[in-house]
Formats: structure tokens, C-alpha cells, sequence
């Protein structure tokens, strides 16, 4: 009986899968790199806490994750080492291309997202989220955008030519971003935007008093934003916070 319950208890291996183009990667394959997936949608519905995915070069429709790693256990979805992935259609349920929501201790590394609906990379109501090493071009509204989500870290980036506004968007009330060390230029409104935003709310995830506080921006390059009325970096509601190298 003690046996059985230490079994029943006891957390489930971590694993690598993979993600390809067809006619390697097929979504019938166990995702394998012998035998790779083809969607990042199938690999977002089937990871679980400490799981990777690694993916190839090709050409992808983004994906909707709500599945959390842990504290200790991330999920990551990082580009093959040397590669560069490149999603080129939202996701089936956001005008995005990659959208994490409510999904927490979450790493996203090393894709293109180019010329999105929305965010070219989205993440909201969410703890200690990643986003790194990742090129957005010309997505609709923003290149990365975050909203309610504290402990999260933003760098090494490119984000450029957003149409509408801004290169980063970190928003709604959650503390100690670190934007770090990212490259963001010829963006319509601003190429950083912090944004506390008492208006919005967290719908519980975290209090919602519009400030965002102990934030680190450093080492950032902005460059040429502002067509449509922005800054290099704009903050509103953010105090306690560290600007600094940019």
C-alpha cells in the first residue's frame, strides 16, 4: 500500500520531443527526432511540466498553450540549436502567433514570427515566463506582448516595424519584469512600453493596483520608434524600478 502510493505520487519523467516540417514530422510519429511531430499545436497540447520541444526550420502555424510547467520543471519551446523556426499563421484561437495563457514557468526561444494578426508573441496571466532570442517583424499590433504576468523575462530579442504599436508591451500590474539586452526599432508607437494600467484587470490571477513594480530594463537598444506618437521607452504606473545602460 505505501508502495503504491509513492508510484502514484512521484512526478512523471521529463522528455524531449520534436517538432519538423512534413514530410518528416507528422503528428501520427511520437515525436521523436527520428520521428518528429509536424504541428507546434500537437506539441503545446501534449507537453507537460519539464518537457522541451525542439523545432526544426520550416514553416508553422503558432500555437495556444494553457498548460503550466513548475517551479524547477519549465516547459520550454526552443528553436533546434542553429535553426530558426518560422511561424507564419496565428495560432486556431488567438490572432497571434504564439499565445501563452494562464501558462506559467514557460520558456519560448529562437523563433521568427513575422507579420502576425496581433502579437507576433503573446503571454498573459502567467509567473515566470521566458521569451528569448526570438525575432518579430512586422506583426499587427506588437512584437511581444505580456499582460498580468510577474517575474518574467524579456531578452535578447528583435522586435521591429510594428504596425500599430509597440516593439514590447509589458502591462497590467505584474512586478519585476527584467527587459534585457533586446533590439527594438522602427516600431509605430514606442519600442518599450510599460504599462501598469489600473483599467485592466487580472481577473484574480494577481491584485490589480495598476502599478508594476521593480522592474529592470537594461542594456536595450531602441532606435527609431515613434512614427505614430511613442518613445524609446515609455513607462506609466511603474515605480521602484531600475531603467539603466540603455
Amino acid at each position: 500500500f505505501a508502495m503504491s502510493l509513492l508510484a502514484a505520487g512521484a512526478p512523471l519523467a521529463a522528455v524531449v520531443y520534436h517538432v519538423a516540417p512534413p514530410p518528416a514530422g507528422s503528428d501520427t510519429n511520437p515525436g521523436t527526432a527520428a520521428l518528429p511531430w509536424a504541428t507546434l499545436q500537437h506539441a503545446a497540447d501534449t507537453v507537460g511540466p519539464g518537457d522541451t520541444v525542439l523545432v526544426r526550420a520550416g514553416s508553422y502555424t503558432g500555437f495556444h498553450l494553457t498548460t503550466s510547467g513548475a517551479p524547477g520543471a519549465r516547459i520550454a519551446f526552443r528553436a533546434y540549436p542553429g535553426e530558426r523556426p518560422t511561424i507564419v499563421a496565428d495560432n486556431t484561437v488567438t490572432p497571434d502567433a504564439i499565445n501563452l495563457e494562464g501558462a506559467s514557468h514557460v520558456t519560448i526561444e529562437g523563433f521568427r514570427v513575422d507579420g502576425r494578426g496581433r502579437a507576433g508573441i503573446r503571454a498573459v496571466l502567467c509567473r515566470e515566463v521566458e521569451i528569448r532570442g526570438n525575432l518579430a517583424d512586422a506583426n499587427q499590433r506588437w512584437g511581444i506582448f505580456t499582460g498580468c504576468c510577474e517575474d518574467l523575462t524579456i531578452e535578447y530579442n528583435v522586435t521591429s516595424g510594428s504596425v500599430l504599436e509597440h516593439g514590447i508591451y509589458v502591462s497590467n500590474s505584474g512586478d519585476r519584469p527584467v527587459v534585457r539586452g533586446n533590439l527594438s526599432y522602427q516600431n509605430f508607437a514606442s519600442g518599450l512600453h510599460v504599462n501598469g494600467d489600473l483599467s485592466i484587470s487580472c481577473d484574480g490571477f494577481l491584485p490589480t493596483d495598476g502599478v508594476i513594480s521593480e522592474a529592470l530594463v537594461e542594456g536595450n537598444i531602441l532606435a527609431g520608434n515613434g512614427l505614430g506618437g511613442g518613445s524609446g521607452i515609455n513607462c506609466d504606473g511603474v515605480q521602484d524600478s531600475t531603467i539603466r545602460n540603455n
